[in-house]
């Protein structure tokens, strides 16, 4: 028992197990705005303008996945964040300000974050297992999903 549940990784026991992806590479990405804290700023993060390459995050604070690779992340957020164009913004699935803020101060995370109380805009890309990046183009087409563990470079 014990075996497998580690071996689902971040995904909760009372996730939907039918149709997992929503989206694929090559849809057009779902549209949501949500607000967002960037540089300590809040500001409203909307897939209706996106201006270059986007990278959307979803993440859970409380998954080891995500822990090891937000900071990952965040390195490929300070090498590209004055690329023209280019945004990044991470989502929590379900977890509120009181949980994230002090979570992004503990890692030292630069990346702009939207803290969600539910899982309405997660559920537009999936309904199971964290953390998943979605690179989005200017045209908002998805071009690459990355899921649970991965190499961001590639």
């Amino acid at each position: 028992m014990l075996l497998c549940l580690l071996m689902v990784g971040c995904s909760s026991i009372d996730d939907d197990k039918e149709g997992i992806e929503k989206v694929k590479v090559g849809d057009l990405v779902p549209s949501f705005s949500v607000e967002m804290v960037k540089d300590g700023v809040r500001s409203t993060f909307s897939t209706a303008h996106l201006t270059g390459e986007t990278v959307i995050v979803f993440f859970s604070v409380k998954c080891g996945d995500c822990k090891r690779e937000l900071p990952e992340l965040n390195e490929y957020y300070l090498a590209h964040k004055d690329d023209p164009g280019f945004q990044m913004i991470a989502i929590s699935r379900a977890e509120g300000e009181d949980l994230v803020a002090p979570f992004w101060e503990e890692y030292d995370l630069q990346i702009p974050y939207s803290a969600q109380t539910d899982r309405h805009i997660y559920e537009l890309f999936a309904s199971s297992v964290i953390p998943r990046v979605y690179f989005v183009s200017a045209e908002g087409i998805l071009t690459r999903i990355l899921i649970e563990n991965f190499d961001i470079e590639k």
